[in-house]
């Protein structure tokens, strides 16, 4: 699996940051920001400075379930929110139902 990326967030100017979300070759989910300014210098007596969190192949199916109880909670309309949202972005699935 070729490794993914997008931008989340871009802060321009003299305090500028960028955070992307990237898909690890390894199936790995990395959050990464990189910052440059003024503050990288002051604190790190260098222009740039990056730093980022990843989570190993084997915690994804647990952040995953993490991140949809959060985003769902609540909603009566879950299941056909997240069969939706799995479509519209071309991630595999399974309706299923008793018949």
């Amino acid at each position: 699996m070729p490794t993914t990326e997008i931008e989340l967030a871009c802060a321009e100017g003299a305090e500028a940051r960028t955070v992307r979300l990237q898909l690890q070759a390894d199936g790995a989910i990395r959050l990464h920001a990189y910052d440059k300014g003024a503050t990288a210098r002051l604190t790190f007596d260098r222009d740039e400075y990056e730093f980022w969190v990843t989570v190993p192949p084997e915690a994804v199916a647990r952040l995953a379930f993490e991140l949809l109880s959060e985003k769902y909670a609540g909603r009566l309309q879950a299941v056909t929110e997240f069969r939706d949202f799995c479509k519209s972005r071309e991630i595999m699935n399974k309706f299923d139902t008793w018949s």
